[in-house]
This record gives C-alpha cells, sequence and structure tokens, in this order.
C-alpha cells in the first residue's frame, strides 16, 4: 500500500522535542550545580530526529514502510566508487581550506591535532561521545524520514535548499547553551555564526546528493556526517579557516548542482512514481 509522508507532524514534532528540551537546558547551563539535568536534557533534544521517525514509521501500519527503512541500514547499499567521496572529502577541503588561510598570515599549527575535542567546553568525554552519537541519532531521522518525506514533494533541489534552512534552525538552542561550540560562536563573532548557517547548505547539498547516488543508504549520510563532525574539530582549525571550507565546498556543491542538473531538478517523487521503472537514483 503507498504510503503519504507527513513532513509538518515530522518536523513540527522534532522541532518541539529539540528546542522545548534545548532551552531549558540553555537555562540550566548557567545554573551552578545544574549540569547533570542540563546534560540530559541535551541528549534529549538529540533524540527528538530518531525517535520521532521511528515513532512515525512504526505507527504507519506500513510494512513496506518499515521495510525499507531497514533495508537502507543494509551497508551493501553504499557504492563502493563513492566510498572515497564519503570519506575523504571533508578531510581534502579541511586541508586545503587551511592551505590557503596560510596566504592571509594564518598559523601552520593549524595543521596540528587539537589537543581536546571541544564540542562543550570542560567536557571532553561528553564532546567525543556527541561526536560518535550525533550523527546516528540525527541521520537515523532526518535520512530515515524527514528528508524523504520533502522529497516526496519537490524536486531534490528544492528539497535540499528547504531542509538547509530547516536543520539550521534546529540547531537554534545550542546558541544558548554555555559552553557549547555554537554559543562560543557567538561569542567570538556574528561573522562566524553568520557562517555556520550558510555552511548548512552546501552540506546539506553534497548529504543529499551522497544518500540519494547511494540508494538512499543511511548509512552513507552516517558515515559523511560523522567525518564532518570529525574534521570540525580533529585540527586546530581557526574558524577564519572554516569560513574558506564553507566556500570551497559552495563551489564543490554548485559543480555537482550544474553536472546532475537532472538529478537535482527533475519532478518530485509523486509525480515520477507514476512513470515506469521509477528509482530515487
Amino acid at each position: 500500500m503507498p504510503y503519504t509522508y507527513k513532513p509538518f507532524r515530522f518536523f513540527l514534532i522534532t522541532f518541539l522535542g529539540t528546542w522545548i528540551p534545548g532551552f531549558i537546558a540553555a537555562y540550566f547551563s548557567y545554573q551552578t550545580g545544574m549540569e547533570g539535568f542540563q546534560l540530559l536534557l541535551m541528549f534529549a533534544g538529540l533524540l527528538a530526529p530518531c525517535v520521532t521517525a521511528l515513532s512515525m514509521i512504526y505507527h504507519s501500519h506500513n510494512k513496506e514502510l518499515k521495510n525499507d527503512f531497514w533495508d537502507r541500514l543494509r551497508l551493501s547499499a553504499i557504492r563502493l566508487k563513492l566510498l572515497p567521496v564519503i570519506l575523504l572529502l571533508m578531510p581534502a577541503a579541511v586541508f586545503l581550506a587551511t592551505a590557503i588561510s596560510l596566504l592571509f598570515g594564518k598559523s601552520t599549527d593549524q595543521f596540528a591535532l587539537s589537543k581536546e575535542f571541544k564540542i562543550m567546553n570542560g567536557h571532553a568525554m561528553l564532546s567525543v561521545l556527541i561526536l560518535f552519537l550525533a550523527p546516528i541519532l540525527e541521520e537515523l531521522g532526518w535520512r530515515g524520514y524527514g528528508v524523504d518525506s520533502l522529497r516526496a514533494n519537490f524536486n531534490l533541489f528544492s528539497t535540499s535548499l528547504l531542509f538547509a534552512c530547516l536543520w539550521a534552525l534546529w540547531h537554534v538552542p545550542l546558541f544558548f547553551i554555555h559552553g557549547y561550540y555554537q554559543h562560543e560562536l557567538w561569542n567570538a563573532s556574528i561573522m562566524y555564526v553568520f557562517n555556520f548557517f550558510v555552511s548548512v547548505l552546501p552540506v546539506t547539498v553534497l548529504m543529499n546528493w551522497i544518500y540519494y547516488k547511494n540508494n538512499r543508504s543511511i548509512l552513507a549520510a552516517i558515515l559523511f556526517h560523522f567525518m564532518l563532525n570529525l574534521f570540525s574539530v580533529l585540527i586546530q582549525t581557526e574558524q577564519f579557516t572554516k569560513c574558506i571550507i564553507t566556500v570551497l565546498l559552495l563551489v564543490v556543491s554548485a559543480i555537482i548542482i550544474a553536472t546532475n542538473k537532472k538529478f537535482f531538478f527533475s519532478e518530485n517523487v509523486k509525480a515520477m512514481q507514476k512513470k515506469e521503472n521509477y528509482s530515487y537514483e
């Protein structure tokens, strides 16, 4: 039986499930002795995309939708020829951007490994945990249900633009949590905050391209997301250099769109399903 995706319901529940505990966690982050509550609320917010997706899939009573979700978690769904792109695109962008930054007088120390993974100040072990968990929990929700729910109604280009806006807004509570990476950006410069939001667009385009080119593999999206997070903290990259990374990713995503016009601008899934031999690729 065909399933009708419910994107509005999915994103509404996900945002409520992240923003409510996220802003409460932001309040607790300024209260002495409330770190435990803060971290618990942050974890609850991180779970929201995954829990919402699984809940909507299993309450759909649609066997095909359930089987499709688990099929997309198979390692065999990843195309071997695209694996180097998944694993090496972010490292290449980081090292190239760092090399370019040297032309602007930035330090060669940026090539050195970070002394600690600083996603949250003073919480090294928690930062490592977030580094591994965030890509898994987010992508089980975003690519498990969210992106496909938009793709069912829009072409891939419009889907990517819309999801980029939603994904950027989803991060907003983190800017108010004392000591968190996004909060440190806010304290450093409004330009770095602007760069963060802009960077979400090319990352979304690249991740959706990887996702659909790999037979809608959720694992492929998780791997790329992990490499993105890892190389944002692995070496001592300055925020100025991260602005260069955004520019490079914008160029790469623009090239991919330009060379895959049919892939990005074809009809939405509802229209395409009426044609024979339809697939997501």
